[in-house]
């Protein structure tokens, strides 16, 4: 069978459009990451903690302290305050709060509880202190104002 030279020419034209049509979807969907920093010199650590009220020891204080990185504390049971900042921040089970380096902060808990704590040490090798003691802070106004989540 013969096809008309006019119909191949539109079925031509009808491939190239369909084509080029997903050319430009893929195109438009696609993701460019640049990459920032890559280093092997950054050392996390991941620890868990579980506090259990006891006669001798009724609560839990931290003692106001710095970590040389960041970290990302997540409290899976019970209730937790973290303070830094002058504000106290009440995380409950599934809150997680990201503690700025270098600025003090202490962590305190009246009843039991247990969270993980994910340190990112940049130039840290095993064995470098994640923590080191600090003074409480001077806050204005009120000292350490609530800012609990709510629960």
């Amino acid at each position: 069978m013969r096809v008309p030279r006019a119909t191949r020419g539109l079925l031509a034209l009808g491939i190239i459009l369909v084509v080029g049509a997903v050319g430009i979807g893929v195109a438009s969907a696609m993701v460019v990451s640049t990459v920032l920093a890559d280093t092997t010199v950054v050392r996390e650590r991941i620890f868990h903690t579980d506090f259990t009220p006891s006669p001798e020891q009724p609560s839990f204080d931290s003692g106001w302290h710095i970590h040389p990185g960041v970290a990302i504390i997540e409290v899976q049971q019970g209730r937790l305050s973290i303070i830094q900042g002058c504000l106290t921040h009440r995380l409950g089970p599934g809150d997680t709060y990201i503690e700025v380096p270098f600025l003090p902060v202490d962590a305190r808990a009246d009843h039991a509880v247990s969270w993980t704590s994910t340190l990112v040490l940049a130039d840290s090798t095993p064995g470098t202190p994640d923590r080191v003691p600090a003074s409480e802070p001077t806050c204005r106004g009120r000292d350490h104002q609530d800012h609990g989540s709510g629960r």
